[in-house]
């Protein structure tokens, strides 16, 4: 149900396309929008972040869905509040009658101090070419906020938007790391994961590879996603067979609602090399709290070892679609039978998300640890290295309603 609920949220996401339309072969006649929503719209937030904020839209570049020919996507950019940044926007128009229109629209607030995803949903109504201004109005929504919103349309010459300032409150977190699973003593399964991490609306990413081949990446999420929110944040992710190239850039760009790259957008990282081993003697006990699970603690390597100065690299556990623990720097941890929020503090360390063992339905259910190694400082890598676990250490239980039971 968790990850069927995910699943949709990025399907909604990936279509975050336009935001105010008319059906392409009115829009057609009309070069440079004039008379329809293309150009820049002036318009206020209400009692957002506790006071009323200016925005301004600027709507250029629009595409007709290929599956309803009553949608619009546009493209551009959005500036909320005093001292913004522009952002990439995507938004989806549904034409509902003559000049009247519905639209959802995902953007970004951006400031020198903050940066969050916005999200409006309303309607409103174009006018001719003599009547000065067109209408908008709707609610909107943050991760904690939501409220109201106007706007009007009175230039209808065709805007152009600045590159994209990625900073620290408006950020690309890109990365290429390797995967190993070890299934026996003779096999070893290899493979290279590209991953993103954005406040930036996008509807993907490009990844040039260093022997000069691209791929894009689309949306992916699970439930073990620890730091995706679905309102302020962006996951892209996807695993090719091998190991990544070493000691050579990736480059990651972000692609807007047309799947085009966004500019300002692009970053890299090099790959160094995964060289520690997986955690391994897994034991698992039932405790008054929870499963109480041990391991060996894994040898220190390049790029791995958590209790070292600096603490580089961590272990994880990961029991697919319903819990996961991710930070976890000590060879132990709890999953608790107890309802956490969702999100909080592990036991002793690291971060659980997902549900608490009393919400598993009746089952048998399997969970691995994972080891994840990062790159030292001053290296140019960013974010992992290499995630390696060692399958035969995975442990089996069954839960029948109160009662827990480890298994062969």
């Amino acid at each position: 149900m968790f990850t069927r609920c995910f699943a949709n949220m990025f399907v909604l996401l990936a279509m975050v396309l336009a935001t105010f339309g008319t059906p392409v072969s009115v829009l057609a006649a009309t070069p440079n929008g004039v008379d329809h929503l293309r150009g820049r719209w002036d318009g206020e937030i209400a009692n957002l972040r506790g006071d009323n904020q200016s925005f301004t839209l600027l709507l250029n570049k629009f595409e007709s869905d290929p599956n309803d020919p009553l949608t619009v996507i546009y493209g551009g950019c959005i500036a909320v509040g005093q001292n913004a940044y522009y952002t990439p926007i995507s938004a989806q128009v549904l034409i509902t009658g003559n000049e009247q229109f519905a639209l959802t629209l995902f953007g970004t607030a951006a400031t020198n101090t903050e940066a969050f995803v916005i999200k409006l949903v309303g309607t409103g109504s174009t006018s001719a070419a003599k009547v000065k201004d067109d209408l908008a109005s709707g609610t909107w929504e943050t991760a904690d906020q939501q409220g109201n919103w106007s706007a009007i349309h009175h230039d209808r010459r065709n805007p152009k938007c600045p590159a994209v300032q990625v900073n620290n409150n408006l950020f690309f977190h890109p990365d290429v790391y390797a995967g190993v699973n070890i299934n026996s003593d003779e096999e070893r399964n290899e493979g290279t994961l590209l991953e993103g991490y954005t406040n930036i609306v996008s509807s993907g990413m490009k990844v040039e590879a260093p022997d000069g081949s691209f791929l894009t990446v689309p949306f992916y999420t699970d439930l073990f996603s620890p730091y995706v929110d679905f309102i302020n944040e962006f996951r892209f992710l996807t695993n090719l067979p091998g190991l990544p190239q070493t000691s050579t850039n990736y480059r990651f760009t972000l692609l807007d609602a047309f799947g085009q790259p966004i500019p300002g957008s692009t970053t890299m990282d090099i790959w160094f090399g995964c060289t520690m081993g997986p955690p391994q003697n897994v034991s698992t006990s039932v405790d008054t709290a929870g499963l109480g699970v041990i391991w060996d603690p894994v040898t220190p390597a390049p790029g791995f070892d958590p209790g070292g100065s600096p603490q580089l690299g961590f272990y994880q556990i990961e029991l697919s679609g319903y819990f996961g623990s991710n930070g976890i720097k000590t060879a132990a941890h709890l999953i608790p039978f107890a309802d956490f929020g969702g999100f909080a503090l592990g036991t002793p360390d690291g971060f659980d998300s997902g549900m608490a063992l009393d919400q598993f339905a009746d089952g048998v259910y399997a969970f691995e640890v994972i080891a994840f190694s990062e790159p030292a400082p001053g290296s140019g890598g960013v974010g992992l290295e290499c995630q390696i676990r060692d399958q035969r250490e995975q442990t089996l239980f069954e839960k029948a309603g109160t009662v827990y039971t480890i298994l062969p």
